[in-house]
């Protein structure tokens, strides 16, 4: 039996992934889900063992890299969270899996295979270098944004600084900025591309098809128990709701 520890602080993804982990692995048992670096460290202080850990890296109190600098820590990691290309493959080849939220069924599957593989013997090469993800993470975390995008308008290129968006929306397959003096323009990047240029002090991924800009929210108002719907100035083409298991790190967002 593998004991796991899950480190989430938004409590539907802890959930979707303790409910995944079950319906992989018989051997498998989770044994707390924490949610900041605070509950971590009592837990590691406590001397309770556990095989693999799931770690998101941003939790409610910061940076989970911030443990590693309080403790040493020597259980295998699998990370979560959302970083670009360059980082992803930084953390895998350092005999660390990396999983990208929302988590899948076939990644996490191929995740705990490779934890099975490299880590049941418990072998010393595998040793994590917390120093250099570290690194990345910081630099991920300081890297320059966007301050501007240059658009076409007919026969003429145009400049969009990026706080005169109010948000930006995909639809049929292209993607569109939409400036809050109501005009709009058609942008030639994925929303993921522009989700990693934009400083996402300013901009939250609301989901698939929404990035809204802080200052075009009108009004945010619960459309369920565990649904918010936001109203924004220009309006959304479309009702614009914020799922489950985003609601706790809007929430958050909001009150930065």
């Amino acid at each position: 039996m593998y004991k796991v520890l899950i480190v989430e602080d938004e409590a539907p993804s802890a959930r979707k992934l303790k409910m995944l982990l079950g319906k992989l692995e018989d051997d498998f048992e989770v044994v707390a889900a924490l949610e900041s670096i605070e509950e971590c460290i009592e837990f590691f202080e406590s001397g309770e063992e556990v095989q693999l850990i799931f770690m998101d890296i941003h939790l409610s109190d910061g940076n989970s890299f911030e443990i590693f600098e309080q403790m040493q820590v020597d259980t295998p990691i699998i990370f979560t969270t959302a970083f670009d290309q360059y980082a992803i493959k930084a953390f895998k080849q350092n005999s660390v899996d990396y999983l990208l939220k929302p988590i899948s069924f076939a990644e996490l599957d191929g995740s705990i295979e490779k934890f099975k593989k490299q880590y049941s013997n418990k072998q010393e090469s595998n040793k994590i270098d917390y120093d250099m993800l570290g690194q990345i993470v910081a630099q991920q975390m300081h890297q320059e944004y966007k301050e501007r995008f240059m658009v076409s308008y007919r026969d003429e290129l145009r400049s969009i600084k990026v706080e005169d968006i109010a948000y930006i929306f995909a639809e049929s397959k292209a993607v569109f900025i939409q400036v809050k003096d109501g005009k709009m323009y058609d942008v030639n990047y994925t929303m993921d591309q522009i989700e990693q240029k934009i400083n996402p002090k300013q901009f939250f991924r609301v989901n698939r098809k929404y990035i809204v800009h802080i200052n075009a929210i009108d009004n945010v108002t619960w459309y369920s128990k565990t649904k918010l719907r936001i109203f924004t100035q220009p309006e959304t083409p479309s009702e614009l709701f914020v799922p489950a298991d985003k609601v706790s790190k809007f929430k958050e967002w909001l009150n930065k």
